[in-house]
């Protein structure tokens, strides 16, 4: 265990010489430059439920949860919790009369989607395109939580081999290019997926990292769920608590500067452009069973060290002492828990993010 913590310590030395370019992307390019996004209940789970007219207007996009694969786990489904079809369909359009996105999840902790071959990706993009054209959803938040892992063999994040992820690639890019360049594409992993991957890389150690790669001129933002995780390592070797501001600085740095994947210094996984990169953060306490809750007050310490470059005393250093001005904002699970916990979250950040004057 030593020789390998101090062999991640040299490579990531050499790796924070290297000079990065970040991805490049054209999606959804008619969104705000600071967003809140919420996950939407299509369920009761004791929180309430909320018809979506009546969504706090303090947030921008609204994604509806979820849409979930019947027997076959290839053909998703959504039925509205409330209402007839015609009256959640007229509230999504007035939610987007306000200017507001309405996307539709995909997966959440119980919607398996499992690929294995091209008949099943070809029932998934179905389904999807379906749900798509009846509701008028803006887009797809790509939400799967299980399912998704790399096969044995599988070792290169540019070019996976495991049928599952290379299926669900190939769909996601189907749908977005049947949509065009404002179709609005999401991820919201767990960070085993994502920053996982900067320890080991294998089974669902950054078994998303392909997909990101794959989709990487297509995705609008990511924001991977910096909850239910415990801890994390950053890129400093140094594992961080989460629910505290040097974790969210260091999951977050992974994403905004690259990574070398295993501690592998000659596979660096590239940096996203800033504004494809956001937070993922439970409304409440109660939100998240297993931790990950931060109080705004300490939220904001890490945004101004993020998106400002202002040190808060920390201990975890960002890659880019001057901040990332175009960092796009944060998640949160969810709207319904944030309206029960007195609207917190979309108050306190609303009002920080429409502070941060606009980016020239």
């Amino acid at each position: 265990m030593l020789n390998k913590f101090k062999f991640i310590c040299y490579t990531l030395v050499i790796f924070l010489l290297l000079p990065l370019a970040p991805f490049q992307a054209q999606a959804a390019n008619n969104l705000g430059s600071k967003l809140l996004v919420g996950y939407w209940h299509n369920f009761d789970n004791g929180t309430g439920i909320i018809k979506l007219k009546d969504v706090s207007p303090k947030w921008d996009v609204i994604n509806v949860s979820f849409g979930e694969t019947g027997g076959d786990r290839s053909t998703v489904e959504f039925s509205p919790v409330y209402g007839t079809d015609a009256e959640f369909k007229s509230d999504i359009t007035y939610l987007k009369s306000k200017g507001k996105k309405v996307v539709l999840s995909i997966g959440g902790q119980n919607g398996v989607v499992l690929l294995p071959d091209n008949a099943a990706k070809q029932r998934f993009i179905n389904s999807i395109q379906s749900l798509i054209d009846k509701y008028g959803f803006d887009g797809i938040d790509i939400d799967l939580e299980s399912g998704i892992y790399l096969n044995g063999n599988d070792t290169n994040f540019k070019n996976p081999t495991t049928p599952q992820i290379v299926n669900l690639i190939s769909a996601i890019r189907t749908i977005s290019d049947h949509y065009g360049p404002n179709f609005l594409l999401s991820m919201a992993p767990e960070t085993a997926y994502v920053q996982g991957g900067y320890s080991a890389y294998g089974s669902i150690w950054g078994a998303y990292l392909p997909i990101i790669y794959g989709v990487k001129d297509k995705l609008t933002y990511i924001h991977v769920q910096h909850y239910n995780a415990g801890s994390g390592i950053g890129m400093d070797g140094n594992n961080y608590n989460q629910g505290t501001a040097d974790y969210e600085v260091a999951m977050a740095d992974m994403l905004l500067h690259g990574f070398p994947v295993g501690g592998n210094a000659n596979n660096i996984f590239p940096a996203l452009r800033s504004d494809q990169v956001m937070i993922g953060l439970p409304a409440a306490p109660a939100a998240a069973p297993s931790g990950g809750y931060i109080s705004p007050t300490e939220m904001k310490k890490a945004l101004d060290y993020i998106i400002k470059g202002i040190p808060f005393g920390g201990k975890y250093k960002l890659s880019n002492q001057s901040g990332y001005p175009a960092f796009r904002g944060l998640m949160s699970w969810s709207i319904n828990w944030d309206a029960k916990n007195n609207f917190e979250f979309s108050n306190n950040y609303r009002t920080y993010f429409d502070a941060i004057p606009l980016q020239k």
